[in-house]
């Protein structure tokens, strides 16, 4: 055990105690303090949460992208902001959630090694999640679920499961309204999108590029090169091996870059968020995977939205310490055009 952990543990044993638990009342904290894709993850069971109990007051604290990822979501009732450094802010956080008066905390995904000790403080008298993810703290849990090999929508699913919500759908959610939304473009477009947070998940640039370049031979259809702030090298990259390539200006609002995905026919992409933003969108989307497995993080349950896969090729994978994810050389640029074409046409033939 850590020393951090030790110390927090200590002091929550002396603290906890003093805390009175509140009355069962339906009223129901999720807590997913992550990224794009995890908290897209969280929708189906948030949905399901709100039809089960119609009448909870279901609250979710989440992170600043989460934010924007939920705000239109009205299987929720109010949307709580955790900012980093949380340490700072924890007794006024603590604060404004313990007014709250929950009494169910469903923990779904938190990388912030406090925010399942401010969970315990909360006087909720259950507090559900998945052993073997809270960073040593597993026992701060009052009802730890089993770890097990399942894809990151059915963990959460589960976790909504546990305290009686019935699963009636496993689909991402994530909507535009009308002032967001854009008018469809003219033509075929498919949208490239050649980064991820992670180095290890990435195609090799050349790749996407000469991908680009195929679906130009094969289709009357225009590419548009997206990316992040951090990727403009990588988009320029990219775009400039495309001839007649758009590319998107990064910076875009998430909810802006949600609105692009929407005009798209397809996206090409890696392992990362706006693969399941698409996903959430109902637009087709062509991911692809090698060192990361999408029986886990993929598409999940979608006709419109396919991995292409290859298994890892070191045991273990390296993830983040890999400088050259070699294992990506093993998916041919012929064999993505081929299932990009498919899917422009209606849909991959198995």
């Amino acid at each position: 055990m850590s020393w951090k952990n030790a110390f927090l543990k200590k002091a929550l044993k002396a603290i906890c105690p003093l805390i009175p638990l509140h009355p069962q009342k339906e009223r129901i904290l999720v807590i997913s303090t992550t990224a794009l894709g995890d908290t897209l993850w969280a929708t189906p069971a948030l949905c399901n949460l709100r039809a089960s109990f119609p009448n909870a007051y279901i609250a979710v604290l989440t992170s600043q992208v989460g934010l924007e990822v939920l705000k239109s979501n009205s299987s929720i009732d109010k949307l709580h902001l955790l900012e980093e450094p949380l340490l700072p802010r924890f007794f006024s956080l603590w604060k404004k959630l313990y007014q709250e008066r929950f009494d169910t905390i469903l923990f779904f995904h938190a990388s912030q090694r406090l925010a399942l000790p401010l969970a315990s403080l909360l006087g909720a008298s259950r507090i559900v999640g998945t052993s073997g993810l809270q960073k040593g703290l597993d026992d701060l849990l009052t009802h730890p679920l089993p770890s097990q090999k399942q894809h990151e929508i059915v963990r959460r699913l589960k976790i909504g499961e546990s305290i009686g919500a019935h699963t009636k759908t496993e689909s991402l959610f994530f909507s535009l309204n009308a002032e967001e939304t854009l008018p469809q473009r003219p033509g075929l477009w498919v949208a490239i999108h050649p980064g991820s947070k992670d180095a290890f998940k990435r195609w090799p640039a050349e790749n996407f590029a000469s991908l680009g370049r195929r679906l130009k031979e094969l289709l009357p259809c225009e590419i548009l090169v997206t990316g992040s702030d951090a990727e403009r090298d990588l988009i320029k990259q990219v775009a400039s091996q495309i001839q007649g390539a758009h590319i998107v200006e990064p910076g875009l609002s998430l909810r802006k870059f949600g609105a692009l995905l929407n005009q798209m026919d397809l996206l090409v992409t890696n392992d990362t968020g706006p693969l399941h933003l698409a996903t959430a969108l109902k637009r087709p989307v062509l991911g692809i995977y090698s060192s990361t497995d999408p029986a886990l993080c993929g598409p999940y349950k979608t006709a419109h939205s396919v991995a292409l896969s290859k298994k890892p090729t070191c045991r273990p994978c390296l993830k983040r310490s890999c400088r050259s994810p070699f294992c990506f050389l093993q998916i041919g640029v012929e064999e993505a055009v081929r299932m990009s074409y498919e899917l422009l046409s209606g849909g991959v033939q198995k």
